[in-house]
Formats: C-alpha cells, sequence, structure tokens
C-alpha cells in the first residue's frame, strides 16, 4: 500500500495535536508487512491498514484491558481512525530505537555464528522472549472493569477445524517441490491435527493472536509486544475470538525456527549449528514462558499440533502476501516431519 505523503501527519496532528505538530516529518517503516506504517514526528506510528477492517478491530478491547490491569509492555496506545465503520489506521507510541525481532535476533544470531562464540545472547532473549509472552497472557487473563470475566474453559475443537483447513488450503495453493514435500507429510500432518479432538477443554481467553519474534520490539534492554491486529489470514471473527494462550506460544516458538531459518538460508555453511541453535532457543523460550505460566497437561499435549498448524498459516500466508518466504515454512515443517 503507498500512503500518501502528509496523510499521516495530518492524521497524527488531528488526533494528538497536544504532541504532534501539523505538518510534522514522516517516514515509512519499509520492512516486509501486511500493512503499511508511517513513522510521525519520531513519536507515533500510523498503521493503515489493509485491507480496512470492520469495527470493533481485534487490538481495541485486547489494549484497552491491558492499560487497565497495568501492562506496560506494549507501545502506548493512542485510538484509531474508522470511516464509515471500518478501522483505516491504528495510532500508537514510537519506542525510540527499538529494532523487532526479524532484526535484533537475526542479528543476535549473525553474531554468534561469526564469532565463534556460543549462542549465549541469543538464547537469553529467547528466555525473554517467552516471559514476556507470559507476563501477557497473565495480564489478559487478570479481571479489568472492561472483562470482568476474562478466561472460561472451552473446547479446542476450533482449533483442530482451523488446522484441517490451513491443511487444505496450503496444499491447495502450494506448488513446486515445496508443495511436493508438504503433500508427502499432508497424512503425517492431519494425524497430529486430530490429535487435538482428543484434548478436553482448557483455558480460552484474550490472546495476541499472531505473536512472533517480529512483535517482539526490543530497545535497549527491554522488550515491548506489539502489533495486535491477529493472524492476517484468519477472519474476523477469529481475531476477536477467545483461544488457548498455547496457539500465541505455538507461533512464538515458531518463529524462533523461522529465524533460524532465514540465516541459514544466508549462512548454508552453518547449517549443523544452526540447527542447534533452533533446538536450543525453542527450550530457551518455552523454558521462560513456563517459568511464570507452567502449562496444563492439556496445553502440553496441544502445543505439538498448534506448532505444526502454524507451520500450516506460514505457507498460506507465503501464498497470499509474501511468496519469498516460501522457504521457511518448508524447511521447518520438513524438520518437524522428516520421515514422510
Amino acid at each position: 500500500m503507498s500512503v500518501a505523503v502528509g496523510t499521516s501527519a495530518e492524521l497524527a496532528n488531528r488526533m494528538l495535536p497536544a504532541i504532534v505538530e501539523a505538518g510534522a516529518a514522516e517516514r515509512p517503516i519499509t520492512v516486509d508487512q501486511t500493512n503499511a506504517s508511517v513513522v510521525v514526528a519520531e513519536t507515533v506510528v500510523v498503521k493503515w491498514l489493509t485491507p480496512p477492517v470492520p469495527e470493533p478491530h481485534p487490538a481495541q478491547l485486547v489494549l484497552a484491558h491491558l492499560q487497565a490491569v497495568g501492562f506496560t509492555e506494549v507501545p502506548a496506545f493512542h485510538g484509531m481512525h474508522t470511516v464509515d465503520g471500518m478501522v483505516e489506521a491504528v495510532v500508537t507510541g514510537y519506542v525510540a530505537g527499538a529494532l523487532d525481532g526479524w532484526d535484533w535476533c537475526v542479528d543476535d544470531l549473525t553474531a554468534a555464528l561469526t564469532s565463534s562464540a556460543t549462542f549465549t545472547e541469543p538464547l537469553r532473549w529467547a528466555e525473554r522472549a517467552g516471559a514476556v509472552s507470559a507476563r501477557l497472557h497473565l495480564a489478559l487473563a487478570t479481571p479489568s472493569t472492561i472483562v470482568p470475566e476474562p478466561v472460561g474453559l472451552g473446547s479446542p475443537a476450533v482449533e483442530h477445524d482451523r488446522g484441517l483447513s490451513l491443511l487444505q488450503a496450503a496444499l491447495a495453493c502450494t506448488a513446486g517441490t515445496e508443495g511436493g514435500r508438504l503433500a508427502e507429510r499432508a497424512t503425517a500432518i492431519r494425524a497430529l491435527i486430530d490429535t487435538i479432538s482428543h484434548i478436553g477443554e482448557v483455558d480460552q481467553q484474550l490472546v495476541h493472536g499472531d505473536l512472533h519474534v517480529g512483535q517482539l520490539l526490543r530497545a535497549g534492554d527491554q522488550l515491548f509486544v506489539n502489533d495486535f491486529d491477529g493472524s492476517p489470514v484468519a477472519d474476523a471473527a477469529m481475531r476477536r475470538a477467545r483461544r488457548t494462550p498455547v496457539v500465541d506460544l505455538a507461533s512464538l516458538l515458531q518463529s524462533f525456527d523461522h529465524v533460524g531459518r532465514v540465516v541459514a538460508k544466508r549462512r548454508p555453511a552453518d547449517a549443523d549449528a544452526i540447527d542447534t541453535f533452533i533446538a536450543a532457543a525453542l527450550a530457551a523460550c518455552r523454558a521462560g514462558y513456563e517459568r511464570l505460566r507452567p502449562l496444563t497437561a492439556a496445553e502440553r499435549q496441544l502445543l505439538a499440533p498448534l506448532r505444526a498448524i502454524q507451520e500450516l498459516h506460514e505457507f498460506v500466508y507465503a501464498s497470499r502476501s509474501l511468496p519469498r518466504w516460501l522457504y521457511v515454512p518448508d524447511a521447518a515443517l520438513t524438520a518437524m516431519f522428516p520421515n514422510p
């Protein structure tokens, strides 16, 4: 999406005249993303949604609730720009000097490989990513005036159905050698997804819905959880639904795998070391999470199928929005199911 010059500054000034002057400077955020974001006055970020989404935007309730319970590990939420019932833009605070995980995590791993050092630093941040995600879920599970009863028990059947739907979509949209490898593993993937049918009720609550390292901003020694739009391949109802927090944990874990695949493509000679990092990063991230929010027995059973479902999501996302990303879920799912 191309945003006309001056449009973001005009909106930010209209919404926040006390902190954004008329005609303030703008600069686009140029990383790959589904939407188009513009930094205004080095103070706020205006994210234009492509396409606009009907009210209520999934972030409205979540961010209001987080503010009510005092969760501060998110950029400031300033509001939304809505036209005729459609949310066109989300305005949040700009975290100065912050990098998202596709920068800081990739850079940390690359630096460790380059210096022949241990993975101490990237694994430390993997553990911290798990911990901030647990704190997010605990905050979302805390009653507030916005959400007085934030947690309830429910069947994970919706995740089973979502997984089978994503498998069908991934098979339909993935061609070539990647599609062949996916098709070879379809029976095993389906069997793993079907294990969800035997899992009892689990806690359901508000979740992030698209939690990965790219949504974790690092500024200095702090992490901030960003971007509560929900999954770019989910429908509006799913983006607003209460779900098991394990969907977020599964997505976050797989994103550390994805970091490894990105670096391995650039440094194929380091493939074995990167495989070691991936296993260690997943363990560190999960340990950081469970130190604060231990998984129940049912949630532990859910984790493996939800991790596989996350990769199916990545196949569909690559097909619809970012074809050059396809090698990442291809490598990740092949590693997950090495013997088709």
